[in-house]
């Protein structure tokens, strides 16, 4: 993928940046995935593995008759999949789609971050079988709140960092409003059966799911330095996220379904 691509697999934060995703937006995962009815035998095609959590949950719901590609840019993380499965290096942004039909494509937090995004839906919309589903998951960050904090301060910084994070993230090419816009892209990709959900949870101080926040300001903090961001803040940030008494809502997860 191209150079302005914010994340990258081989940093050190990386694993927590995967196992916190993991933590909080797996189980709405699966469910969407499970009621649109992934079963024994279907070919998927995983997007953007990261860690393999959710290619691991696919291979077990295709069976041994089914088979589970998992394609991300960097596969150090996708060590140990199941037989059913294979972890293949893939830019999809770049390379053609593979030289098969797919049941099921998924992808989570992917397009969200490539400006061509909507042409990347046709794309994939044209590599599933005959009534295959295309499933996309996007966040909408700038739809995350404060819910508990012990002191005003903690918020100004948490608000202060955090909206930093996300004007990089824009600047590098990432549209945060567009998780909004799935049913409509989907549908323009020529799919049926369109429809989608928002979930929002809670990530409290010191959680699982909040160390994603942690991560992103590690991977970012040259980037962030570089901005004008103080490191006193950054370090700051951290301890708000690290306190117990502070919790703010998930990034909304935009969870959008379309057949072929």
């Amino acid at each position: 993928m191209a150079d302005d691509y914010p994340f990258d697999n081989a940093s050190a934060p990386a694993s927590d940046r995967m196992s916190a995703l993991e933590a909080s937006y797996d189980r709405t995962t699966f469910e969407h995935l499970g009621k649109l009815g992934v079963g024994a035998g279907w070919s998927c095609w995983e997007i953007g593995a990261g860690g393999g959590s959710v290619a691991r949950w696919l291979a077990g719901q295709a069976g041994p008759d089914g088979h589970v590609l998992a394609t991300d840019l960097d596969t150090r993380l996708l060590a140990d999949l199941p037989a059913n499965a294979e972890a293949v290096r893939h830019d999809v942004r770049a390379e053609p789609v593979p030289d098969r039909k797919f049941d099921l494509i998924h992808a989570r937090l992917v397009l969200i971050h490539f400006p061509e995004r909507d042409e990347l839906v046709a794309k994939l919309a044209g590599a599933l079988a005959p009534g295959g589903w295309l499933v996309l998951e996007e966040i909408e960050p700038r739809g995350q709140t404060v819910l508990a904090t012990p002191d005003e301060a903690s918020a100004t910084v948490f608000r202060s960092v955090q909206g930093r994070i996300l004007d990089l993230l824009e600047r590098a090419g990432s549209d945060v409003e567009w998780a909004g816009r799935l049913p409509e892209v989907l549908a323009g990709a020529g799919l049926r059966e369109v429809g989608s959900a928002r979930v929002t949870t809670r990530w409290p101080g010191g959680g699982p799911e909040i160390r994603l926040l942690a991560a992103n300001s590690v991977e970012l903090a040259e980037k962030l330095a570089a901005d004008g961001v103080p490191p006193a803040d950054i370090e700051q940030f951290r301890r708000v996220l690290a306190d117990p008494r502070f919790t703010v809502s998930s990034y909304p997860l935009v969870s959008g379904w379309g057949r072929r």
